[in-house]
């Protein structure tokens, strides 16, 4: 790709590591997103003594290539894993946070669990696998491999805490692969979750444990450090503040931005899929794109509270908390943020982070800061014992930036997949299309970067 003109459009993830990976190839590499400041969802604010993420709060373990361009962007010194602490995890059950089991063995045992419900979760093992064609909903699959007590008590938070979904709509094939997988290989999701587990065991015994399952992480001013380095990495081709489209020029492509436009010979389009028309929809074949662009989105919001660590009852021994919908809160999760990483408070101070909104009550993204933070404020006081007015408050609302991979989600790929064959010297890159975590997304957009430059040798 040395000396390829590549416009990357969208500036989240995905873009920042589609970046990241032409330059190291040799490309000349301008990257444009209509947002003031790079980044997408890795943004971080400081105030004092404290630091919230208004987005994201930590990001799994990359996969080694991702990993060395963050490094080779000056992130090798930069990274920290939370605190033991964070191996806890609570879920919300008859109004009181309870310990998440780390086993089955512990997980037969919780009072989460009813005694028809752990019977019916031992019956897993024998159930027959379902359809292959990865059409079934995450609670259809749930309720049918460990019946309806986990799909409400266990799959329905995880779910609505990650990404906003609704588990009766998303497919378990896109949303939880390794579930999917275990079940359509082995035809137990529990036995292939123990070999996995062993294996992960003999891994580390071994010394072949790789980085990439090294677990969280994040940085010490927060993960807007990852734009900053790559926007260090751009230097004068980062362009912020304008939406950028682009269109056939004769044999080539122009990419347009304000009232600026430049020649290029490629672009990667990494965009939410809501906007692809817009950047993409001029393409040859472009029209197509209006399905991928359906893809229904979900939207978040993030509520991060200071308070004196007196004025909290709960030890926060954990990563934090999720409420299932069956318990009627105004908050779908909290994250302890202090506990991961404790420099994230001032000393004998708190920080913690509600999520809010999601497909569960998408409504609320539409209230004041002042009455979401009444709404979480209410909970937080019912479930962990927090009195008293906070000493600091952040908050950060991400409208449309969730995609749900529902029923037809194959199609709606599909479509944008067309389009990238009809137009080689284009390649597509979001989480809408490899996933919704910042480290699939990243992934994603190496993928991109590796895709063009695999039609650049073919083409010359």
């Amino acid at each position: 790709m040395n000396g390829l003109r590549l416009a990357v459009i969208g500036g989240g993830a995905a873009g920042m590591l589609a970046a990241l990976r032409a330059i190291e190839l040799g490309a000349e590499v301008t990257l444009h997103d209509s947002a003031a400041v790079l980044g997408g969802s890795l943004r971080s604010f400081r105030e004092g003594g404290w630091l919230a993420e208004l987005g994201a709060n930590t990001v799994m373990e990359p996969d080694p290539v991702v990993r060395g361009l963050l490094d080779r962007a000056g992130l090798a010194d930069r990274v920290i894993r939370p605190s033991a602490a964070a191996r806890r995890r609570y879920i919300v059950h008859e109004g009181v946070p309870v310990p998440v089991p780390g086993s089955a063995s512990a997980l037969l045992a919780s009072t989460l669990l009813s005694v028809p419900g752990r019977l019916r979760l031992l019956k897993e093992p024998f159930v027959a696998a379902g359809p292959a064609n990865g059409e079934e909903s995450v609670d259809s699959f749930a309720r049918r491999r460990f019946g309806g007590e986990v799909a409400e008590r266990f799959l329905d938070p995880l779910l609505a805490g990650s990404s906003g979904a609704d588990p009766a709509k998303v497919l378990v094939r896109y949303v939880l692969p390794k579930l999917f997988e275990y079940e359509q290989l082995g035809g137990s999701v529990l036995k292939g979750a123990r070999r996995a587990a062993s294996a992960a065991r003999s891994a580390r015994t071994t010394g072949t444990q790789s980085k990439a399952s090294a677990g969280l992480w994040s940085c010490p001013d927060g993960l807007s450090e990852i734009p900053a380095a790559v926007g260090g990495r751009l230097g004068a081709g980062l362009h912020l503040g304008h939406g950028a489209t682009i269109t056939r020029i004769g044999n080539g492509l122009e990419v347009r931005w304000g009232s600026e436009r430049r020649p290029i010979d490629a672009a990667i389009v990494a965009v939410p899929s809501a906007g692809l028309t817009q950047v993409a929809g001029a393409l040859p074949g472009g029209g197509s794109l209006a399905a991928t662009a359906s893809i229904p989105i979900a939207s978040m919001a993030t509520i991060s509270l200071g308070f004196r660590r007196d004025q909290v009852e709960h030890p926060l021994d954990g990563f934090g908390l999720l409420a299932p919908s069956r318990e009627r809160r105004s908050l779908l999760g909290v994250l302890f943020a202090s506990s991961l990483f404790p420099s994230r408070a001032p000393a004998g101070h708190v920080l913690l982070t509600a999520l809010v909104g999601g497909m569960r009550q998408p409504e609320l993204l539409a209230e004041t800061s002042g009455e979401l933070e009444r709404l979480v404020r209410e909970d937080l006081a019912a479930l962990l014992g927090v009195r008293g007015e906070p000493l600091f408050r952040a908050e950060g609302r991400w409208i449309g930036a969730l995609p749900q991979a529902v029923a037809g989600h194959s199609g709606r790929i599909a479509a944008a997949d067309a389009v990238e064959r009809a137009n080689p010297m284009v390649a597509f890159a979001g989480s809408w299309r490899d996933g919704l975590s910042v480290a699939d997304a990243m992934l994603g957009g190496v993928r991109a970067v590796d895709r063009m430059a695999e039609r650049c040798g073919r083409t010359g």
